[in-house]
């Protein structure tokens, strides 16, 4: 488009150029030398095309300022367009951080979770061992205790079955001391 304007302008100032040079006086007919022969033109026609070289010229100088505009208007768009990628673009890549972000503070949490419950449960354990452990150490003292008790009941029976005993059986030898010797 732009193209097309700047060739109008040229076309136009051309052309502008060869009837100002061509034409001497209004009255008569005037010559024109163009591309090595020779026109004539009455004036009316020279007005004519006087108009129509300027019409042209201003529409090519319109088509040039239009495409130039086009031009600016369209690498303010690729520039914009580039600016809202590169915006999207880092919008998208805070977005996947915070999302990454949160999702690993997620993960610290449920991790944390986890840690807290399996101390949770190894203290449980820690408690339960040592409730077994006191509960072992009670019945084995109580067991010693009864042990002893049965043994010194034991040893009490034992020692008053022999008091009876020596009670009501004769020993001889308490009967060989309380007997003198026979003489012979």
């Amino acid at each position: 488009m732009a193209l097309l304007g700047v060739l109008l302008v040229i076309a136009a100032v051309i052309a502008g150029v060869l009837l100002f040079i061509g034409t001497g006086s209004l009255s008569t007919p005037i010559q024109v030398d163009v591309l090595g022969g020779t026109v004539e033109f009455p004036p009316i026609v020279l007005l004519i095309t006087g108009m129509v070289v300027i019409s042209v010229f201003w529409f090519g100088w319109f088509l040039l300022r239009v495409g130039v505009k086009r031009g600016h208007r369209r690498r303010q768009e690729a520039k914009e367009a580039e600016r809202l990628a590169a915006e999207q673009r880092l919008a998208d890549e805070q977005r996947m951080k915070d999302e990454v972000a949160v999702r690993e503070r997620q993960l610290e949490e449920e991790r944390r979770r986890h840690e807290e419950r399996e101390a949770e449960l190894r203290q449980e354990a820690e408690e339960r061992v040592k409730e077994q452990h006191t509960a072992t150490e009670t019945a084995r003292r109580r067991a010693e205790v009864a042990e002893a008790e049965a043994t010194k009941e034991t040893s009490d029976a034992k020692v008053a079955k022999d008091a009876k005993g020596a009670k009501d059986a004769p020993t001889s030898s308490g009967d060989d001391a309380a007997t003198p010797p026979a003489k012979a």
